[in-house]
């Protein structure tokens, strides 16, 4: 993926529609965004625990896309009553004075000094009311504000605020000049997620936004990981680009198929029209003047201009049923089409050559319903003794197939049309069968119902389960699933973005 692509990230986001994203399911930073439990959950844990029971400053440090930021945003939201979080996110290089001002403020203690707040936290520790003070972007702080956050975090008599640093790992140095070889912080590194997790990961984020994981092929997976190493940031950078990059080589090649302009077709008519006037301009005449070219056959009867007789053609019938039996008349699965199912037996077994004197010109049957006509028979202009055909032996059609009531192709697109845009309903899986989404369907209760999309240029047929009305109930609703389909990790869907697709 070259820089041109990586930077192809347009701000208006035109792939939303191209997907059919509820949301940027790669935005980078959000409240609405669970984080990913695995290797954070723990850490979050600790921050908690250790603040219960130590004046410690907290620092965690992770690299840029580390997902400190959302870890951040976990904790405050984590932390029930009485704590009071205040949240500092420093923009620029910012020091003691800036930093007093800040927490003074989230106190609505302003132009207070340093004794002040200590004095005002120790009241309100004594009220039962604990005070969380995070900050973001800590790297940017220099020695004298690491100094003030040190002194918060001792606080006066047993009374102190929790103070909760998030940083790269470039502050590690600076926290170890200002504490002075003494116990006064406790450092917390997060860890970057493995192939399995960055999945999981990935699998969560476009759930969100209403599409499942297949989005991506698992080589453009394993991909992203690799690329990405597991930091969250990075894989929600790569993630868009490879879909930004995906959707423009579509839309890239759909334009090249586009038809020729019509100076082009103009042009091209003028000159097929030109050829085939040269053509029959020396097209020879017969001996006698009299016969023309379609009574003498092909133009390869004439040589050198002198044409010894007519082309003579085999009397044999042409049969068609043959060359409609060489198309396709099954699907993937082995399952009759159902135009085919219109044809019956008793009309192939009607079938009679017939003889005339025109030769015909077979055309292959345009649409898949397979049409059978009477085989015909062609002897030569010239006079010659009748020939006995034969009849040829009728040609036996396929059983008809029992209707199962669903329609090939569409599935129960009418019900989901009828359905409350606002309602959930369970994705169980998606299959390139619709044979298998339609036994799924008939094994099982009348909560199963499917559809069609359109997925990679190929069909994609999706079974779904219920009808819920928010998507807590339709979670709920996963638990009384059976183990098999439980297995497949059924996951909650707005009937809106079904209806979308429908569309």
């Amino acid at each position: 993926m070259n820089k041109d692509n990586m930077s192809h990230l347009h701000a208006d986001d035109d792939y939303l529609d191209y997907y059919q994203f509820e949301h940027d399911p790669f935005l980078a930073r959000g409240a609405s965004f669970k984080f990913l439990a695995a290797k954070r959950r723990p850490v979050l844990v600790e921050l908690h625990h250790i603040a219960r029971y130590s004046k410690l400053m907290l620092v965690v440090t992770g690299p840029q896309g580390s997902g400190k930021t959302v870890l951040r945003q976990a904790l405050v939201a984590s932390s029930k009553d009485p704590v009071k979080s205040i949240v500092v996110s420093v923009s620029d290089r910012a020091d003691a004075a800036s930093m007093l001002s800040q927490v003074s403020s989230g106190l609505s203690l302003p132009d207070s000094e340093i004794a002040d707040v200590l004095k005002h936290i120790e009241q309100l520790t004594l009220m039962g009311q604990e005070i969380y003070l995070i900050v973001d972007n800590a790297e940017r702080l220099d020695e004298s504000a690491l100094l003030f956050l040190q002194r918060i975090a001792q606080g006066i008599n047993d009374a102190s605020a929790r103070v909760f640093i998030f940083s790269d790992s470039s502050i590690s140095p600076l926290l170890a000049k200002v504490a002075d070889n003494t116990d006064l912080h406790h450092i917390v590194a997060l860890e970057s997620w493995d192939e399995q997790e960055t999945e999981e990961y990935i699998e969560q984020r476009l759930s969100a936004a209403g599409q499942p994981l297949d989005v991506f092929t698992q080589e453009q997976l394993s991909s992203i990981y690799s690329q990405s190493q597991g930091w969250p940031g990075q894989i929600n950078h790569i993630a868009k680009a490879l879909l930004v990059e995906q959707m423009d080589f579509a839309v890239s090649r759909k334009k090249q198929a586009t038809p020729l302009p019509y100076k082009h077709m103009g042009l091209l008519a003028v000159l097929v029209t030109g050829l085939l006037f040269a053509w029959f301009m020396l097209s020879p005449e017969s001996p006698d003047g009299g016969e023309t070219l379609s009574e003498l056959g092909s133009p390869a009867a004439s040589v050198a201009g002198k044409v010894e007789r007519p082309l003579e053609l085999n009397a044999e019938p042409v049969m068609r049923a043959p060359l409609a039996q060489a198309v396709s008349t099954e699907d993937e699965d082995g399952v009759l089409l159902p135009d085919e199912r219109e044809q019956t037996s008793a009309e192939m077994q009607s079938l009679q050559p017939v003889v005339s004197a025109p030769v015909p010109i077979s055309t292959p049957p345009a649409q898949r319903k397979v049409v059978v006509e009477k085989p015909a028979a062609v002897v030569s202009k010239a006079a010659a003794p009748a020939r006995n055909v034969q009849t040829p032996t009728a040609v036996q059609n396929k059983a008809p197939v029992a209707s199962t009531g669903l329609s090939g192709g569409a599935g129960h697109n009418q019900w989901y049309k009828q359905q409350a845009p606002s309602r959930y309903t369970l994705q169980v899986f998606g299959t390139r069968s619709e044979a298998t989404a339609q036994n799924l369907v008939k094994q099982n209760s009348a909560q199963y119902h499917y559809f069609r999309k359109e997925h990679q240029g190929q069909a994609l047929f999706v079974v779904t389960y219920g009808n819920f009305i928010n998507r807590t109930a339709a979670e709920t609703a996963i638990n009384s699933l059976p183990d098999k389909i439980r297995s497949d990790k059924p996951w909650p869907r707005p009937i809106s973005s079904i209806q979308q697709e429908l569309r």
